[in-house]
């Protein structure tokens, strides 16, 4: 998506140059000369045309990232059977710790009965998970993927609807 961006804008700036050259061959033109008619009527088009198409294609890619910005509401922790267990509302909440819950460090929002801990942050209405402590096995499965990433501690990962969290033998499921 960045590059997309990226491609977009420098493509822009070059039309915008051929545009303004095309401005400034105009302004002085010279009309017993046929071959500056032809040419800046050329410029003139293309620049016109090309810039209609990188207006309505900047239009359609916000309209694309608004609309799949999807707002992740709840957690839910999964039995063995993948049946929801309890759930968790982030409504509200900018910070969840995941965990035991009565430990000496931390008292967990999310508790769970195996020993790791993770926190999940909202950030510009976007989630993201982290790894608490280097010790502990905690892990990501990212919505239709095959394999189990596991987090490295103080680091960020941005997450999506579907996304299933791994703390020890525990998986929490982002809706």
């Amino acid at each position: 998506m960045k590059t997309t961006r990226l491609f977009t804008i420098i493509l822009g700036s070059v039309l915008l140059a051929f545009f303004l050259v095309a401005l400034a061959w105009f302004a002085n033109y010279d009309p017993t000369i046929h071959i500056y008619n032809i040419f800046i009527t050329q410029l003139i088009v293309f620049s016109v045309a090309a810039l209609s198409i990188i207006i309505f294609s900047a239009l359609t890619m916000s309209k694309k990232t608004r609309s799949t910005a999807q707002s992740i509401t709840r957690i839910v922790l999964l039995s063995e059977f993948n049946a929801p267990k309890e759930e968790f509302s982030l409504i509200d909440r900018t910070s969840v710790l995941i965990g035991k819950r009565d430990t000496v460090y931390f008292r967990s929002e999310i508790d769970l009965a195996v020993d790791g801990y993770a926190v999940v942050n909202c950030v510009d209405s976007y989630w993201y998970v982290e790894r608490v402590f280097e010790e502990r096995s905690v892990g990501l499965k990212r919505a239709g993927e095959q394999f189990v990433y596991r987090l490295k501690t103080g680091m960020s990962y941005k997450l999506q609807i579907n996304d299933i969290i791994y703390i020890g033998t525990e998986r929490l499921l982002v809706l």
